[in-house]
């Protein structure tokens, strides 16, 4: 059994043996929150390894909902520190990674680098989407539009395992359980489609049209008002789908605005 889930176990147990001694009161007994959770194992992965801050004192990890992630400064000008925050390695959110028709193919993994020299880094591996990761160093600098490039030092919460990952692949919260519509600010999902709402999917120039029952959707969110629905009361949010060409291993990518009652977040 791996590690995150014996700890996750540890601590369910642990509560019910605090209310069946009447030292927890039933109120106070509800199972932890996935973020709780993870706090729990970055305490004990900062234990293990011995991880200092930068006074000398273990690492005291913590939430941190409101910082943006992926290097997107929170002040401009200002570098954001990522030291200490519990959050999740997810796939950047890149216009590239949705030319892909590939994306029902789950997990997706992204890649963990290990570093040669004063600016030289290397793929060694890869991790999965959603894993909980603490970070305990970084090396990022500000680049174009402001934003913050470079990589973070992080320790698997999974397997207490220390990687590099690329910082605009860091995200504090795990936004893949909000609503559809909050969710895909923060990076792409998969949602299942089924036409409950009767305003059917339609394309920037509000052309609408009829998409099979149980379709995946390729979720995505952007500022550009190219991509702005043209009916934001019915159909505000956007997606991608994909449709094969006659020609082997070719398709089609169409951009198309839904009704938020006709898709299920499943991934």
């Amino acid at each position: 059994m791996k590690t995150g889930k014996i700890i996750k176990r540890a601590a369910v147990l642990l509560l019910a043996l605090m209310l069946a001694a009447g030292t927890l009161s039933a109120a106070a007994a509800e199972a932890p929150a996935p973020m709780d959770v993870d706090l729990i194992m970055a305490k004990n992965a900062i234990a293990g390894f011995h991880i200092e801050d930068g006074n000398g004192h273990l690492m005291e990890p913590r939430r941190a909902e409101d910082m943006k992630g992926r290097g997107l400064p929170d002040e401009v000008g200002v570098e954001p520190d990522y030291r200490g925050v519990v959050g999740y390695v997810s796939l950047q959110t890149s216009w590239e990674v949705s030319q892909f028709n590939h994306f029902t193919e789950t997990p997706w993994v992204l890649p963990v680098y290990e570093k040669k020299g004063d600016d030289d880094w290397m793929v060694v591996d890869t991790i999965k989407h959603k894993t909980p990761v603490l970070i305990i160093d970084q090396e990022i600098r500000e680049s174009k539009g402001h934003k913050f490039i470079g990589y973070l030092r992080a320790v698997r919460l999974d397997v207490h395992k220390e990687i590099w990952i690329d910082v605009t692949q860091f995200v504090t919260v795990p936004y893949w359980t909000f609503e559809l519509s909050e969710a895909v600010k923060y990076g792409y999902c998969i949602a299942v489609y089924r036409d409950a709402s009767r305003h059917e999917p339609m394309d920037k120039k509000k052309h609408r049209g009829t998409l099979p029952e149980g379709l995946r959707v390729l979720m995505c969110y952007t500022v550009s008002a190219r991509y702005h629905s043209p009916d934001k009361k019915n159909n505000p949010l956007l997606g991608i789908v994909f449709r094969s060409k006659e020609k082997k291993d070719a398709y089609t990518r169409m951009f198309l605005f839904f009704n938020q009652d006709d898709l299920t977040l499943i991934y």
